[in-house]
Formats: structure tokens, C-alpha cells, sequence
């Protein structure tokens, strides 16, 4: 359509033909004349400067044609693009211009086909720049990468809300983790953590489905997205745009764009352009999760490697003064005439220094492990002034040992009333617990005061370990409890020792279900308390016996049946039982032991070793169990833990004792096997087995 129209310079009237007047939506009645005044009101303010120069330049012959690009207002109201072309067509007498006649073409479509094009492109390079963000992007700056892109599509698409919601590993909620609002706007990140999807039903559907949820008014949100409609009316949003995130096809989260102050169309190539960059956001995120948790794996590998190695210097470092003083004390009765009284003073320090290498291997074991349940409580009873005497005793030798006699001296301040009380409690535990503790005083004491302080009321015992050593930062008082680690926790470690008498003192105390507790000052000093529960003594307690003071038992109307491949450990047994005068037959072969049994078993006890979680010795109980009902199968091992001696029971053992073998505990088992079989025991028909 060209519009036509003739300028009367004398008159400063302008007319148009249907043309012109239909392009700004009038009749050409409505128009014509133009005054050249209301001319001015039909054009953009903006661009009247330019339109006085034009008619200047007409009005004086400075130009004879003209073309140029304006704006004027349609009936309706919006503004039309148009280009208006004019020519002078008249003169006067003196040669000035009287008339201009012109055309005007409305180039609205190809404006708005510049504006698009030059949109699109604007766009696409935004889009191009934030990909080339994330493809240089570093994992520690990742947040403020993507803070940094809701920022620039925000501002440039004229939303006032843009923000990234990502799922929980176990996809049943999420949360709002970055957000960017445009000036004025309340931010709502706060208010949006750990949302159950199940809110969102309806929203949740279209996202799974990878689906991107456009709604341009949310007042007419379909039915079924009510409970989405609340929510988003309750934030004042009118638009709004989501696109789903993903990682390899998977739903991991969404990108959204609120539109609060205003209605806003989204164009579909926009809306694609931004899922590619919700889908590069979720290749970046993949990433950084793959990143760290490589990083962990490889942590836990160096952490685990470091672990094995100190627990190996841990067991070399407990298990060697036990061993110094077996291996020295069985020298001196083998290599030496000595008395009968040196004789049995050596083997008891070799029967306490084995019993204490079998309770610190257990202890150790368990306790690196953390089979804390496989570790027994064995209470006895205990005079407070003997474990007074012992703990003084214990400090003074490890003063002497360490040889720290002279820059280090005892203050020692137990209770009077402990002095005279008995109570039921672990004792061996507590004496390692105190060791440990008083070890570790006197590794971090330069030069001056412990002082020790034990007590008990109320069934509580308690004991405290204050020393004027380096101090512990507040930072580190966690650190110092775990296995392995030293408050000060490098690989150039002053003090040496590998960091684990305070874990097995907080790992002991625990067990007794009691408490520890530290206060420190950096270069001050520390305190240790320890409280444990411990039991009164009761009236009726029988007294107690040593284990290695018990009567002999009298087996001479037994039958025993060792199974030992080991030959030392069957010696060893043997010579026990022959002190009970018990008649025993013994192999180190299953086969051979089955046939000692026979059709018509004569047996009343076998001795089985049980190899740890062997199915092979397991079936040789079953077969055993089997043949006869009436013998009873005690299971020796090697091993300690309760698996195995569950395992062992399960398959028809009566008991199983862990090696090396506590005669008092053998005996016992024992005892209680042969009682329960003759209670138990009643004879069979003559046409059954034994």
C-alpha cells in the first residue's frame, strides 16, 4: 500500500489520498487538509528535529527531493514505521518552492524484520557467550557461572525473577540453590529449600516428560495445576518460563523466569535456545558431582592407604612390650639354672604379659575395626585402694621408662572415701584407659606438673588427668579423638607416637558406656575427665578366684576326643587335660576323627579346632553332629570374632573358645557340657545310632 500526499507551503496545508489516511487507520475525511501543526502531533516527538530541518530545507530550495524513515501514530494508538518520500513540484515567480508532493510506504514488517534479526542475533550471542562460560568454567567458580548467567538472560530478556532449582540425589525434593532478581524485586530463595516434588504434581509431570512449562498468564493455568497456581500467585507472578535441566537424559533440576511486573511472550526459538542452556548448566553440574566425587574416592583411597599403615606401626608399637617381656622371661628359664621360686615369678610375668597381648589384641582389633560390640565387658570386683596403688604404680614406671623422672613430677589426689570402697567394674580397661591417658600427659609436658585425682560416689567413678603440657586448640579437640591423628596433624610431626591412645581411651570409655571430657587452653595445659558407671559390690557376691588359682577338675570318667592339625597346640592342650586325668585320643585328621567315632560313638567330649568362616570345618561339626547326639562338640579358633562362634553353635557346637586358650574358661565349658548332657541325655532305641 503507498500512500499519496501534497504539501501547500503557502498555506501550510497537507493533503492525502485513501492510501495514506488507511495506513494510519483514518478515513480521508478525518485527514484532509492536514494544518501543519497537527502534522507534528501525528509523528514521534523523537523524531520532529528532524522533520523542521526537512521543511527548512524544502521551504528555502536548499534540497529538491527527500527520503527518510519516521514514526506516526495510528488511530489505535501504536506507532507505525514508515518511510516519507517527497519532491518540490512548484515555484514561483522568484524561483521558491509553493508545493511538495510525496509518497509514504509503511515498512512496519520490515522494521520489525530488522528488529527480529538484530534480536535474534543478540540473543544466539548471548547464548553463544554463556556456553563459552561453562566450557572455560573452573568447579571452585561454578556458582557464581551460573549467578552470573540468570544475571545476564534476566536483564536481557526484561524478566524481573530468574533462578535454578535442583533435585536431591533420591529425586523426592528439591531446592532453590541460585536466584537473581531485578532491582526492586523480592528475592524468594529463602523460602524454597527441601520443597517435596509431590507439591508440584502437576509441573513435576511436564519436567519429567522434558517438557518446558510456558505460561504467559497464570491467572489461566489449567485445572489441574491449582495447587502450582497458588503457589506462583502467592509471589505476584504473571509470566513466567521453565525449562527442564538434564544430564544424559535425566532430569536433575530446572532453570526458571519469573515475570512479576508484567505479562511477557517468550518467542519458541528463545525458549530452545534457553533449554540449551539449561541442558549446558546440567553438563557443567554432572561434572562438577563426577569431579568431587573422584576427589573422594581419592581422599578415602590416600586416607584408607595411610590408615593401613598406621595400623600397622599401631600393632608393632602395642604388641612389642608384651612380646619383650615373654620372649625375655622364657629366655631366663630356659638359658639358666634358676630356683623353683624364680621359676614360677618368671611364668607369671609370662602369663600376665600374655594375658595383656591377648586383651590389647582383641581391644586393638576390634576397636580399629570398629567392632566395638565384639568387645567384652569383664567386671570383677575392685578395691579402690588396690587401683589406687596399681595407677601409681603404672605412672612411676612409665616416668622411669620414658625417662622423664626429673622435668616431670606426680601430684596425686585421690578421694579418702575411694581408698575404702569396692565396686563391680572392668578393671583392665580402666588401667588402660589411665595409661593412656597419662602417656599422653607426658608426651606433650616439657617440663612440670601431673596431677591425678580419682574418686567414686553414686556408682560413678571418676578419675581426671590434668598436666601443664602444650594445650589443645579449640580446633583440634575433636581431631585428637580419632584413630590415627595428633593434634598437630602433619607429616613432620613433633611427637612421635601415631595418634591412638586417646581414641582407644574415647572408644573404652564408650563401651562402659561413660563419658570423656576436655579442657584445654592453647600453651595452657589439659584436663582429662573420665567418668564410668560402676556397679555396688553386693553382700551375696561370692568371693572371686584368680583364674590361674582353681581347682583341678577330675575327668577320669571321660572320654575326650582332640581334632588339632596344629601339633603344638595339640600338645599343649593335651598336657592340660592329662592333669584332669582324662582319657584322650587325638589326630590332627577329619577323616581320621570320624572313624574314632565309629557306628556306635563312645566319645562324651570332642575338642575341635574350627578354622575362621571355613564351611569345611562347619560341615565336619554337622557330620559329627550327625553320627551322635550324645558327645558334646566344643570348638576351638583362632579367631575371636562373634560371627564365628555363632556360625559354630548354628552347626552343633555346644561352645567355642578363642585361642590362645584360657584354661579356667576350657574347663568351664567343659563342665557345663558334660552336666548339660547327662540332664539332657536319654537313651535311645538299640536299632539308632548313638
Amino acid at each position: 500500500m503507498i500512500g499519496v500526499w501534497h504539501a501547500n507551503i503557502g498555506e501550510g496545508q497537507i493533503f492525502v489520498n485513501d492510501s495514506f489516511a488507511a495506513i494510519l487507520g483514518y478515513e480521508t475525511s478525518e485527514l484532509n487538509p492536514i494544518p501543519k501543526e497537527s502534522w507534528f502531533e501525528l509523528c514521534d516527538p523523537a523524531d520532529h528535529p528532524l522533520l523542521y530541518q526537512l521543511m527548512e530545507n524544502v521551504s528555502v530550495g536548499t534540497n529538491n527531493s527527500f527520503s527518510r524513515n519516521c514514526r506516526l501514530k495510528h488511530r489505535a494508538g501504536q506507532w507505525v514505521d514508515v518511510q516519507i518520500n517527497g519532491k518540490i513540484t512548484a515555484f514561483n515567480e522568484l524561483g521558491n518552492p509553493t508545493q511538495v508532493t510525496g509518497t509514504l510506504f509503511d515498512i512496519s514488517s520490515l522494521a520489525k524484520s530488522k528488529f527480529d534479526l538484530n534480536y535474534r542475533y543478540q540473543i544466539e550471542k548471548l547464548v553463544a557467550g554463556v556456553s563459552s562460560d561453562f566450557v572455560k568454567l573452573r568447579f571452585d567458580s561454578l556458582d557464581k557461572t551460573i549467578n552470573n548467567t540468570l544475571r545476564k538472560i534476566g536483564e536481557f530478556c526484561e524478566i524481573d525473577r530468574s533462578y535454578l532449582f535442583l533435585l536431591h540425589w533420591d529425586k523426592k525434593k528439591l531446592d532453590n540453590t541460585h536466584e537473581w532478581c531485578a532491582p526492586g524485586i523480592t528475592p524468594e530463595i529463602d523460602n524454597l529449600k527441601d520443597l517435596p516434588c509431590s507439591v508440584f504434581p502437576w509441573w513435576m509431570e511436564q519436567l519429567w516428560d522434558s517438557k518446558h512449562i510456558y505460561i504467559y498468564d497464570v491467572s489461566q493455568m489449567p485445572e489441574e495445576a491449582s495447587t502450582e497456581q497458588e503457589i506462583l500467585e502467592a509471589q505476584d507472578i504473571k509470566s513466567l518460563l521453565v525449562v527442564p535441566i538434564q544430564n544424559k537424559g535425566e532430569l536433575i533440576g530446572f532453570m526458571g523466569f519469573d515475570s512479576v511486573t508484567a505479562h511477557k511472550d517468550w518467542y519458541q526459538s528463545d525458549i530452545e535456545l534457553l533449554e540449551t542452556v539449561g541442558n549446558t548448566i546440567g553438563n557443567a553440574l554432572a561434572a562438577k558431582h563426577n569431579h568431587d566425587l573422584l576427589i573422594l574416592e581419592k581422599e578415602k583411597a590416600e586416607e584408607s592407604n595411610r590408615l593401613k599403615s598406621a595400623f600397622l606401626a599401631t600393632m608393632n608399637h602395642e604388641l612389642r612390650t608384651p612380646l619383650h617381656h615373654i620372649l625375655g622371661f622364657s629366655d631366663l628359664i630356659k638359658g639358666k639354672s634358676i630356683s623353683d621360686e624364680q621359676t614360677n615369678l618368671y611364668a607369671s610375668k609370662i602369663y600376665d604379659s600374655g594375658r595383656n597381648l591377648l586383651q590389647i589384641v582383641e581391644d586393638v582389633l576390634s576397636l580399629a575395626t570398629g567392632n566395638e560390640s565384639a568387645i567384652k565387658i569383664r567386671k570383677e570386683v575392685v578395691s579402690g585402694i588396690d587401683l589406687y596403688v596399681q595407677h601409681k604404680s603404672y605412672m612411676n614406671e612409665i616416668l622411669t621408662t620414658m625417662n622423664r623422672g626429673k622435668e616431670i613430677s606426680l601430684e596425686l589426689k585421690p578421694d579418702p572415701e575411694f581408698m575404702t570402697s569396692k565396686f563391680l567394674a572392668d578393671k583392665n580397661k580402666i588401667n588402660q584407659i589411665l595409661i593412656n591417658l597419662f602417656k599422653n600427659a607426658v608426651k606433650f609436658t616439657h617440663k612440670g606438673t601431673i596431677e591425678y585425682g580419682i574418686s567414686v560416689q553414686n556408682n560413678l567413678l571418676t578419675f581426671y588427668m590434668k598436666d601443664e603440657g602444650l594445650g589443645i586448640s579449640t580446633q583440634q579437640r575433636d581431631l585428637i579423638f580419632e584413630f590415627f591423628r595428633q593434634g598437630e596433624d602433619t607429616t613432620t610431626r613433633r611427637f612421635h607416637g601415631i595418634g591412638i591412645g586417646l581414641a582407644i581411651c574415647k572408644n573404652l570409655v564408650a563401651i562402659q558406656n561413660g563419658d570423656i571430657s576436655l579442657t584445654s587452653r592453647r600453651g595452657q595445659g589439659s584436663t582429662f575427665k573420665i567418668t564410668i558407671p560402676v556397679d555396688p559390690v553386693s553382700p551375696n557376691l561370692p568371693k572371686q578366684t584368680e583364674h590361674k588359682f582353681f581347682p583341678i577338675p577330675n575327668y577320669s570318667s571321660s572320654r575326650f576326643l582332640l581334632v588339632d592339625e596344629d601339633p603344638n597346640s595339640a600338645f599343649l592342650i593335651t598336657n592340660l587335660l592329662h592333669q584332669t586325668n582324662a582319657n584322650i585320643l587325638t589326630t590332627g585328621n577329619d577323616l581320621e576323627a570320624l572313624a574314632y567315632m565309629g557306628e556306635s560313638c563312645f566319645l562324651d567330649v570332642i575338642l575341635l579346632n574350627i578354622k575362621a568362616s571355613s564351611e569345611e570345618s562347619l560341615q565336619l561339626v554337622r557330620e559329627m553332629r550327625r553320627r551322635c547326639n550324645k558327645c558334646s562338640i566344643i570348638g576351638l579358633s583362632s579367631h575371636s570374632l562373634l560371627s564365628d562362634k555363632t556360625s559354630a553353635i548354628k552347626a552343633g557346637c555346644v561352645d567355642l573358645i578363642s585361642k590362645p586358650i584360657d584354661t579356667f574358661l576350657l574347663f568351664e565349658a567343659i563342665n557345663k557340657a558334660i552336666l548339660s548332657k547327662k540332664q539332657s541325655f536319654v537313651p535311645e532305641l538299640p536299632f539308632k545310632k548313638c
